[in-house]
């Protein structure tokens, strides 16, 4: 091979993949743009790896994935609130945000395998009920877990809202 194909296959590959990166990154702006909140779609997307080459059912796949990990990290946040609890009222608040947040995980699971098998309107009504769970423990314990309710609130309904847009 002379120097110069050399030369030329190398900027071939790195023309193409410009052009998948700014595919993918087009793709997931127009993805963003159909949730309430688009720079936190954007920011919470570009944070995994996989959104870079993804398409529509793959950044719902990440956002399913998203909300697990985050309502994962917020159960065990009260989980630790819960044991270090002393007022009874307090730790019965606690231990009801645990069930909504515990109950709100195997949908969440399912929704994820409903997506992966292209069935996108069973993948979203998997995902009704537990977007409550953020909100209803807001609601008992104030803004004790703002942040974190938040988080998995808005991660829940950019997921839902990629799963209506590919029905």
């Amino acid at each position: 091979m002379r120097p110069n194909d050399a030369f030329c296959g190398l900027l071939l590959s790195l023309f193409l993949a410009l052009s998948s990166l700014s595919s993918a990154t087009e793709t997931m702006e127009k993805a963003c743009n159909l949730t309430i909140d688009y720079h936190f779609c954007m920011k919470s997307l570009k944070a995994d790896p996989r959104s870079r080459s993804a398409d529509l059912r793959g950044l719902g796949a990440i956002a399913i994935d998203l909300s697990i990990a985050h309502a994962n990290a917020t159960t065990s946040k009260l989980e630790t609130l819960h044991a270090n609890a002393s007022n009874p009222y307090t730790k019965n608040k606690l231990e009801a945000c645990l069930i909504l947040y515990r109950n709100a995980l195997p949908p969440l699971q399912l929704a994820a395998e409903f997506l992966a098998s292209k069935h996108f309107g069973v993948a979203k009504a998997m995902m009704e009920a537990p977007v409550f769970a953020p909100g209803s423990c807001e609601g008992l314990l104030g803004h004790v877990l703002a942040t974190e309710n938040d988080s998995v609130f808005n991660l829940m309904l950019i997921a839902r809202r990629f799963a209506e847009a590919l029905e």
